[in-house]
């Protein structure tokens, strides 16, 4: 302390200085991007400290931001090193938890790591439409809508595959992706009790040819709607001639009791082994990979992530299809069925919870 004094008050001697200064400083200073358009334009964009109350935050609509304090009180130096941890969130973004190492002797402001980048991720959407004969003008049934990669320019080292229904677990980028054939083990096991979209547990009258670690498909309406699960436990039912088949993961989709097959499925994988070229959030629809697929594809393989997706969608008998968690990209490239059918290309319109695309073939 400087300019100190002391004051006799009595029978007591105080020690006073006449003034001191505090600094209200930004102890943390970052920038916020769009995954796809790198600018941020998010009014709403907000930041929140974590298990912090002696800190603040400032936040503007383009990504700015600033975690401010009084450093001499939030970080004293026998608390160092530490860390503050945070969370950036937008209306139409996933949130991005950020963490900030403050050294001995740090010099503020702090800038955030910039590996992995903080970059706000959209929510992803549905894409649906109506395939039309263009001869008839009428609805067309089974017809396959695949991801495409850009007709014009050579293709890319980075391939958008769309999955007919999204996946499950949150994968690394680098994860293994590999194509795969689907064969059908012994006779359908019909459902006893309807499956809701979240369920984890299928109510089967039979469960012949299934074991843990069997992958069973569930098919409705001729695999419009068409998932795979993996096994966890076998059991018995709430009645007499039923059981319990445990999934590792819900189930996206809802199949009523009439109509749906299930059958158990052996999985055999071809080709050479592909990775994620950027991690994948449950619920997404599109995984970005090293190669471009057109069939059944295994994630991460042989790990308790394993998951089994089918590419596309398939029109039903009225000539609709459907793709959910649609994201990841500012463009993607969808075709009819393969070969020389036209193909759309599609800027995804985030700010609508549903794309519309029409073909005709």
């Amino acid at each position: 302390m400087t300019g100190t004094y002391q004051v006799d008050a009595g029978n007591d001697v105080y020690t006073v200085v006449n003034d001191t200064t505090t600094y209200y400083w930004a102890v943390i200073t970052g920038a916020a991007t769009d995954e796809i358009l790198g600018t941020l334009n998010a009014p709403g964009f907000a930041v929140d400290v974590l298990n912090r109350t002696d800190l603040g935050t400032k936040a503007l609509p383009n990504g700015l931001y600033a975690i401010t304090g009084y450093p001499s009180q939030a970080f004293p130096p026998a608390s160092l090193p530490t860390n503050v941890n945070y969370v950036l969130s937008a209306p139409g973004y996933r949130d991005v938890s950020m963490s900030v190492t403050i050294p001995v002797n740090p010099v503020f402001p702090i800038s955030p790591p910039t590996v992995p980048i903080p970059a706000m991720r959209l929510f992803p959407v549905r894409m649906q439409g109506c395939v039309l004969s263009s001869t008839t003008g009428q609805p067309v049934a089974g017809v396959l809508i695949l991801s495409i990669d850009n007709p014009s320019p050579p293709p890319p080292s980075v391939h958008t595959n769309a999955l007919r229904a999204p996946v499950c677990f949150a994968h690394a980028s680098g994860a293994a992706v590999q194509a795969a054939t689907i064969a059908t083990v012994g006779s359908p096991l019909p459902l006893s009790q309807a499956v809701t979209g979240g369920d984890q547990i299928l109510n089967l009258t039979s469960i012949a040819g299934l074991a843990v670690n069997s992958v069973v498909q569930l098919s409705y309406a001729s695999g419009v709607r068409l998932e795979y699960g993996i096994v966890t436990s076998l059991g018995p039912g709430a009645t007499p001639g039923t059981y319990q088949v445990s999934l590792t993961a819900p189930l996206n989709y809802s199949y009523p009791v009439s109509g749906t097959t299930v059958s158990a499925v052996t999985v055999t994988l071809t080709g050479t082994a592909a990775t994620l070229s950027s991690d994948a959030n449950i619920g997404d629809g599109v995984v970005l990979a090293s190669q471009l697929f057109n069939q059944t594809v295994v994630l991460e393989s042989g790990t308790p992530l394993e998951e089994v997706h089918v590419l596309g969608a398939l029109t039903g008998t009225d000539g609709y299809y459907g793709l959910d968690g649609m994201g990841r990209v500012q463009q993607i490239f969808l075709q009819a069925n393969s070969g020389s059918n036209p193909w759309v290309d599609w800027y995804i319109e985030y700010d609508l919870s549903v794309n519309i695309v029409d073909f005709q073939v």
